[in-house]
């Protein structure tokens, strides 16, 4: 089979060997390690905005978006667009035998319906990230309101959804280690509640002044650019390592206390961040809302983060007892997420 992945919204010419070097979204990650898996039997490109030249890395060949339209010497069986539905009617005109599937991360409102009788058209299927992040997008796609676009638009077929999980890359395991009983970290860019993870560190250090906060994920610089605690940031007790490559998180990860993310701003879809500190055995403060429930291994990590008081007691009563005792979970892993990935695609 020929499959193609179509990226028009990363401006980054990711690939492997830039994987290695460069702090690398989950999103673009995932892209990369399901491509690989699916090239050792299959024929993969994967299309990007900025790529000017082809380039083969893996059995995956990389080529410009354009050039995924306009070529000649492959056509795809089947093309499986990242975030972007409006792309659905230009890739089924081009190929209008090629399976179609759109595979979308955030959650997303209800201004998609303008976009729904492309996916129809194009008997195109969605695929999402979680069962939690599929319902949501159910709701809208098919709930009561999309009626009203479906008779606009003549298009009256239910559209159908599924999900499949990101891969946790495999160089996040469990190690014999010691770990810094005073070290949080928080590795997420400074939109997922950063604001609200600074307000409870404030509170905790009332009590524990000995914590120290370390924030992976933005510079200096451009966390001056989001309305944050600037005055705690430049303190003693806060720690900016910027954007820092895969090998250096893990390295964090396993010595740090906890995964310090109690927010209630920024509901996760899949939420990666959860998984990759379990698997390396480390606990995760988080709030229970989006797909928290759902990926996290152990439920003990959850703690209302609309209240200081109730985060601040969790923290230090893990300090007491013990933190939570956590692990990989087998659904995350390479190989299973690939053989979903097969049976979504028709490839079993």
């Amino acid at each position: 089979m020929k499959i193609l992945f179509v990226d028009s919204k990363s401006s980054e010419n990711y690939d492997f060997n830039y994987m290695k070097s460069h702090s690398l979204g989950g999103t673009e990650s995932t892209v990369l390690r399901v491509a690989r898996e699916l090239a050792q039997e299959h024929e993969v490109y994967i299309s990007q905005i900025n790529r000017t030249e082809r380039y083969e890395e893996n059995r995956v060949k990389f080529i410009h978006h354009e050039e995924s339209l306009t070529q000649s010497y492959f056509v795809p069986d089947i093309v499986v667009i990242l975030r972007k539905y409006r792309l659905l009617s230009e890739f089924s005109r081009a190929y209008p035998q090629s399976k179609m599937f759109v595979w979308v991360h955030n959650f997303q409102h209800y201004d998609i319906l303008g976009r729904r009788h492309r996916i129809a058209k194009a008997n195109a299927q969605v695929i999402c990230v979680s069962q939690c992040h599929q319902n949501h997008i159910d709701r809208i796609l098919n709930g009561g309101l999309s009626w009203l676009f479906r008779i606009l638009t003549l298009q009256f077929k239910t559209i159908p959804l599924t999900h499949i999980y990101n891969p946790i890359d495999s160089a996040f395991t469990q190690i014999e280690a010691d770990y810094d009983p005073n070290k949080l970290l928080f590795f997420s860019t400074p939109n997922k509640g950063l604001k609200e993870v600074l307000s409870h560190f404030r509170e905790l250090l009332k009590r524990a002044p000995d914590y120290r906060l370390y924030i992976a994920g933005a510079t200096e610089e451009q966390l001056q650019g989001y309305d944050l605690d600037q005055e705690l940031l430049q303190s003693e007790s806060v720690t900016i390592l910027g954007r820092i490559p895969k090998q250096e998180i893990i390295s964090h990860l396993r010595d740090a206390f906890c995964v310090f993310y109690p927010q209630h701003i920024h509901p996760e879809t899949f939420g990666l961040i959860y998984i990759e500190a379990n698997c390396v055995g480390t606990p995760v403060l988080a709030h229970p809302f989006g797909s928290t429930d759902e990926v996290i291994g152990n439920h003990e990590q959850l703690v209302d983060s609309r209240n200081s008081e109730a985060v601040v007691e969790k923290l230090l009563n893990w300090q007491k007892v013990g933190r939570p005792v956590v692990s990989c979970q087998e659904k995350f892993l390479l190989s299973n997420v690939v053989l979903r990935w097969k049976k979504v695609l028709g490839l079993n």
